[in-house]
Formats: structure tokens, sequence, C-alpha cells
């Protein structure tokens, strides 16, 4: 039991390690270790998390699309399965995999309504499929819902009806 106790937090030394290797911009070493301790922990959801961010961050999307699979595949906490299941959809894009991009994001909307970022990432992702015309409407109508500029707010009612009608002409 004591044993156990000391391996969990050795485990939470190493990826505070991680993390803090990473907002440091240590990338080189952050990807070293997170690699190392991989070895001993290869199935450890939160080092395969954080390997996958170390990855994303030094441009190596096809490598972090692995992590975040392998880390998607056991349990995360709640925030940590909607920033793998973000990060993974927009990795997916920037590989140019649009259909994983998309299934990636709808199941990260469904499954977190609430957090606008993965209609933002959706959008990009119509965009690179040719929906322009959904992609625009989903951006219009997230930033018709976020926005403080009144500005646009006074334009709310007209740019809501637009949105979904870009391509339309009214005579």
């Amino acid at each position: 039991m004591i044993e156990n106790e000391c391996k969990k937090r050795s485990k939470t030394m190493d990826v505070d390690k991680l993390k803090s290797l990473r907002q440091a911009n240590q990338l080189d070493e952050a990807r070293k270790l997170a690699l190392s301790l991989l070895e001993d922990h290869p199935h450890d959801p939160d080092i395969l998390l954080q390997t996958a961010y170390i990855h994303d961050q030094q441009d190596m999307a096809p490598q972090a699309i692995s992590f975040y699979k392998q880390a998607l595949e056991h349990d995360l906490n709640l925030e940590d399965r909607r920033e793998a299941l973000l990060c993974l959809g927009s990795s997916y894009r920037a590989v140019g995999l649009y259909e994983l991009a998309r299934e990636t994001l709808e199941i990260g909307m469904s499954e977190y309504p609430d957090y606008n970022a993965f209609y933002i990432f959706f959008a990009m992702t119509l965009y690179n499929l040719d929906d322009t015309d959904l992609a625009m409407e989903f951006l219009m109508t997230k930033l018709l819902e976020t926005t403080d500029d009144e500005s646009i707010k006074a334009y709310s009612r007209a740019l809501e009806f637009y949105s979904s009608r870009l391509d339309e002409v009214f005579n």
C-alpha cells in the first residue's frame, strides 16, 4: 500500500515536471522525459496526453495524433478528455485528415456542447471540406453568442438571419 502511494506520488511529480517543462518551452527536454516515462508507464493516460501536447507544440502532429488516440483509450478526467478531443481534432485537420477531424470534433461538440472552441475548429474543418456556407454559419452563430461588442450586437438580428442565407439574393 505504501509502495503504491509512493508510485502515485512519483508519477504525479513526473507529470508536473512535464507540464512545467512544456510551459517553460523546454520542449526537447520535455519530449525526452515523456518518452522515457512512457517506457515505464506505456498506458498512463496523463503521460500519454502530456506526450501528445509536447509533440503538438513541436509541430509533430502525426506523432501527437498517435498519443492523443492512446490517451483517449484510457480513463481521462472530463477536462483532459475535452482537451484531448479538441487537440486530436485540430491535429487531424492540420495534417489534412478532414473527415477524421470532423468526426472527432463532432464527438467533442456532443460531449461538451458549451465548449465553444470545438465549434470554431469544426468551422475551420468544414471550410477545408469545402462546406463554406455551414462553416460561416457556425462562426457567425458562435460570434453572436459570445461577443460583447456592441457594434455587432446592434446588428445581431440581421446577422443571425443572414448567417444561413449568405448566398441568397433578396430583391
